[in-house]
């Protein structure tokens, strides 16, 4: 009986550690891609800024 505790722990742990190893991987890349759409929109802003991209004006009204 407590070899079959210890083997469940086991699995638990070992379960657990690859989902904690999982989450921390998705958080990683969701900082790198953030920080990679954010510098794509300051390129995009330094272009319209130094008018290397035409932006017309738009007036709902």
């Amino acid at each position: 009986m407590a070899k079959q505790v210890e083997e469940r722990d086991g699995a638990l742990r070992a379960y657990a550690l690859r989902f904690l190893e999982s989450l921390y991987n998705a958080s990683v890349y969701s900082v790198i891609g953030y920080s990679a759409l954010l510098v794509l929109l300051a390129f995009i802003g330094l272009a319209v800024f130094l008018k290397v991209i035409s932006v017309q004006e738009y007036h709902p009204w």
